[in-house]
C-alpha cells in the first residue's frame, strides 16, 4: 500500500512583543530563532529604548549615559552572539564627589583619605559599612530594612548625611527613606566587583561606536529571521478573545497566539485587562522615577572625572557624567560630552517643565560644580526624557515582584522592575528578556 500522505505542518505560533527596547529585541531574537513568528510593537519612532542614539561630531552616542561593569556577563555574551564582543573596550575610569561646594576625587582608598567632608569618623563608617555589606551573600536577609534605617541603626550617621542620604534624595526625592537595603547592597557589591586587581581603579566597558550597534545588529537579525519591528505603533490593548490575543495598536488590530510584554509594569497594567484584580492590586504598588538627561557638548573638559556623584540635595541633578573623560574626545571630532543625571518622581513639576526652563536650572548648577564652565563654550545642548526609568524598590519587594509568567495563559512580562535583587541596566534587560523567552518556549513544549 502507498504511504499515507504526510500531515501538513502546523503554522508557527505568532507572538506579539510589546516594546522595542533592548529587552524586546532580545526576546524577539530568541523567539524567532526557535521558529516562532514575531512582531515587535514600539511606541516611539525608532527601536532601542534607553539605548537610542544621536550624533556628536559625526560619531554615534547614546542619548542616556551607558557603560558596562565587568560582571555584566549576559550583555557580553549577547555581544558575542552578534560578533561584537571584541568591540567592547574595558577602560579605566575616575570618580569624583561634589560636596559642600567642592569637588573631590572619590572611590579609591587614597581618595578616601583626602575626602574631608566625612571626617575621620565618617571615613571609618564608610569603610566599615561597605565591608559589612560586601560580606553578606544572601540578599534575602536584608529585605526587611530600608537603606536609611540600616545606616542609622548601625551608627553610620555621618556617611548617611554626607554620602548616601544626598544621593538617595537626588534619585528618589521624598521616597528616599523607603528604598530598601537590598538596593544599597547591590550598588556596593556591583561597584566593588568592577575594581581592577590593584584595588585603585575601576574598569568599565564601552562599545566602539556606541551600544546602538547591538540594537542595529539585533534589528538586522530579526529582519533576516522573518520578524517584523513596527515603530510608532503603541499598543493600546492586548486582550484574550476566543483563545487568542487581540492586540489593538495605533493604526490597527491583529490576532496573536501569545504576548510578551517588555514595557514598564504600569503600562502592562493599562494594556492587559485580563490580569486578575489581585495581581493588579499587588503590581499596582510598584512605582518608578522618571529620568531627565540633559547633554552638553563643549569644546573643552570641565572636570578630571568620568562620573561625579553630586552629594548636595539642593543641586538640580544627582550625577555629572563627563563621557569624554572615559572615551577619548577624538572619537567625537574633539568635542567633549557631559551628561547630567536627574531623576524625578512622576508628580515633580520638573517632569513637565519646558526645556528652556530646565536649562535655567541646570546651567547655573553646572557653573557651581565646574567654575571653569562658560556658556559660550557650549557647542550643542540636548535634553532627553524617559518615563519609568528607575523602579523604586522598597522593603520586602520580593512579595510584589512580578514573575515572567504573569498567571494569564499566553501573557509574559520582562520589565526592569523584574530584575530584583539587581538594579536596572543593559545587562539585566538581556537577562530578563532571555528568561521570559525561555519560559514562553518551555510552555510551548
Amino acid at each position: 500500500m502507498p504511504d499515507a500522505p504526510a500531515s501538513p505542518a502546523a503554522p508557527a505560533r505568532r507572538v506579539a512583543v510589546v516594546g522595542g527596547g533592548l529587552a524586546g529585541l532580545v526576546a524577539a531574537d530568541r523567539l524567532l530563532s526557535a521558529g516562532l513568528r514575531v512582531t515587535v510593537f514600539e511606541k516611539f519612532p525608532e527601536a532601542g529604548g534607553l539605548v537610542g542614539t544621536f550624533s556628536v561630531g559625526g560619531e554615534t552616542l547614546e542619548r542616556f549615559y551607558h557603560h558596562l561593569f565587568t560582571s555584566d556577563s549576559h550583555y557580553v555574551s549577547l555581544a558575542g552572539e552578534l560578533g561584537l564582543a571584541s568591540e567592547i573596550e574595558w577602560l579605566p575610569s575616575r570618580m569624583g564627589f561634589y560636596s559642600n561646594g567642592l569637588l573631590y576625587p572619590f572611590g579609591t582608598p587614597a581618595s578616601l583619605l583626602g575626602f574631608s567632608p566625612l571626617g575621620v569618623k565618617g571615613r571609618a563608617e564608610l569603610v566599615l559599612s561597605t565591608l559589612r555589606l560586601r560580606a553578606i551573600r544572601d540578599w534575602r536577609a536584608l529585605e526587611g530594612e530600608t537603606a536609611v534605617g540600616w545606616l542609622r541603626k548601625n551608627g553610620y550617621a555621618r556617611v548617611l548625611d554626607v554620602v548616601w542620604g544626598p544621593l538617595l534624595s537626588q534619585k528618589y526625592g521624598r521616597r528616599a527613606e523607603e528604598v530598601g537595603l537590598v538596593w544599597l547592597w547591590g550598588k556596593i557589591a556591583l561597584r566593588t566587583r568592577s575594581r581592577d586587581r590593584t584595588g585603585l581603579g575601576e574598569r568599565l566597558g564601552y562599545m566602539r561606536g556606541s551600544f546602538g550597534r547591538v540594537t542595529d545588529a539585533l534589528l538586522s537579525r530579526i529582519g533576516a529571521l522573518g520578524g517584523e519591528v513596527r515603530p510608532a505603533r503603541p499598543v493600546k490593548v492586548a486582550a484574550r478573545r476566543d483563545g487568542k490575543w487581540a492586540v489593538d495598536f495605533r493604526g490597527g488590530s491583529e490576532t496573536f497566539d501569545l504576548v510578551l510584554s517588555t514595557v514598564a509594569i504600569p503600562e502592562l497594567l493599562r494594556i492587559a485587562p485580563d490580569l486578575p484584580d489581585e495581581t493588579r492590586a499587588r503590581w499596582g504598588t510598584i512605582s518608578y522615577a522618571h529620568a531627565l538627561c540633559p547633554v552638553l557638548v563643549l569644546d573643552r573638559p570641565l572636570t578630571p572625572y568620568y562620573w561625579t556623584n553630586v552629594g548636595d540635595a539642593a543641586m538640580p541633578f544627582g550625577g555629572f557624567i563627563e563621557h569624554t573623560n572615559y572615551v577619548a574626545p577624538s572619537r567625537y571630532d574633539g568635542r567633549h560630552v557631559v551628561y547630567l543625571s536627574d531623576y524625578v518622581l512622576p508628580d515633580d513639576p520638573k517632569w513637565t517643565m519646558p526645556d528652556r526652563d530646565l536649562w535655567e536650572l541646570y546651567l547655573p548648577a553646572v557653573s557651581r560644580l565646574a567654575p571653569s564652565f562658560d556658556g559660550a563654550r557650549v557647542l550643542e545642548r540636548h535634553l532627553f526624557r524617559a518615563e519609568y526609568a528607575q523602579p523604586i524598590v522598597g522593603t520586602h519587594y520580593s512579595r510584589v515582584l512580578p514573575p515572567v509568567r504573569t498567571g494569564v495563559p499566553g501573557l509574559y512580562s520582562a520589565a526592569m522592575a523584574q530584575v530584583y535583587p539587581e538594579d536596572r541596566g543593559q545587562n539585566y534587560a538581556v537577562k530578563i528578556a532571555r528568561e521570559a523567552a525561555t519560559a514562553l518556549l518551555e510552555d510551548l513544549g
